[in-house]
């Protein structure tokens, strides 16, 4: 397909995890005109991750994504789904800024361009990932175990519109379910958990989910997947935030960083406006 439209492309792999990021990094762009990462949200997040990290003198270039992993959301707010979508863009050749969450956890810092998540949604993510060989499938039934598991996740929460706010203000201790902060729409298998959700609004989008009882849980997982309807449910708190703050109750707790990558709390998110540029 390159071929066909005159597109040169170098072809370089990657040997194990976090290499990717290594690659964007400390690459030479010298006559490159882009970067395309050939996966899903993990892998495209390494790419960002080495972009970011690039120092200004190196250069920055557009960085894209050939949907070729499992979720592929952040391709999907694109309306890029497949490899046809990608070159029509690239043909277009309009290149925009977006946004990505900076996640600043016990072991330094890194990058979101999907989704963080902390509670019954990130168990269920780790659950699903060890069941690829049920295929898409593996998202509900993991889902399903995870409601009936019904853990505890005790944790203190605080969310702010500002970036300058006092990350002393008083945070909210709840049982919750689960914890989003997304960048895209979608998450998983395209489930729309922040159907309001944009790449270059300067936010991101927090769902919390407080306890609500396995049948209605239930109902709930129904909503997001039959429209997106959980955001109407009065256990549902949706709002836009440059900043949140987590810090789990059990320091083993987890947070889940686009299905790939997993920190301890404390955790403070940061929205970092224009990370990263891309073709649209």
């Amino acid at each position: 397909m390159a071929k066909a439209r005159g597109v040169e492309l170098l072809e370089v792999s990657t040997e194990r995890e976090g290499h990717c990021e290594e690659l964007v990094r400390d690459a030479n762009f010298h006559g490159i005109d882009a970067v395309g990462i050939m996966g899903g949200d993990g892998t495209l997040r390494e790419g960002v991750c080495g972009m970011i990290a690039r120092d200004m003198r190196a250069g920055q270039v557009p960085l894209f994504a050939f949907p070729c992993g499992t979720g592929n959301n952040f391709a999907r707010d694109l309306g890029q789904q497949t490899v046809a979508d990608v070159f029509a863009a690239i043909a277009r050749g309009c290149v925009h800024a977006v946004d990505a969450v900076c996640v600043h956890h016990p072991e330094g810092i890194t990058y979101s361009i999907n989704c963080v998540t902390w509670g019954m949604a990130r168990d269920a993510a780790a659950t699903a990932e060890k069941m690829r060989w049920l295929g898409a499938i593996r998202y509900d039934i993991a889902g399903f175990y995870h409601i009936l598991k019904n853990k505890l996740n005790y944790a203190k929460l605080a969310a702010y519109v500002d970036l300058g706010s006092n990350d002393d203000a008083p945070e909210e201790t709840e049982d919750y379910m689960m914890v989003f902060a997304q960048n895209t729409r979608c998450s998983g298998r395209g489930f729309a958990f922040t159907p309001l959700a944009k790449l270059d609004d300067g936010m991101f989008d927090l769902v919390v989910v407080k306890k609500c009882g396995v049948l209605k849980t239930v109902r709930l997982f129904d909503a997001v997947k039959n429209g997106a309807g959980h955001v109407q449910d009065g256990s549902v708190c949706y709002v836009k935030v440059k900043k949140a703050t987590l810090a789990a109750k059990d320091s083993t707790d987890l947070v889940g960083i686009d299905g790939e990558v997993d920190v301890t709390t404390p955790i403070k998110l940061e929205v970092v406006e224009g990370a990263f540029k891309t073709f649209v």
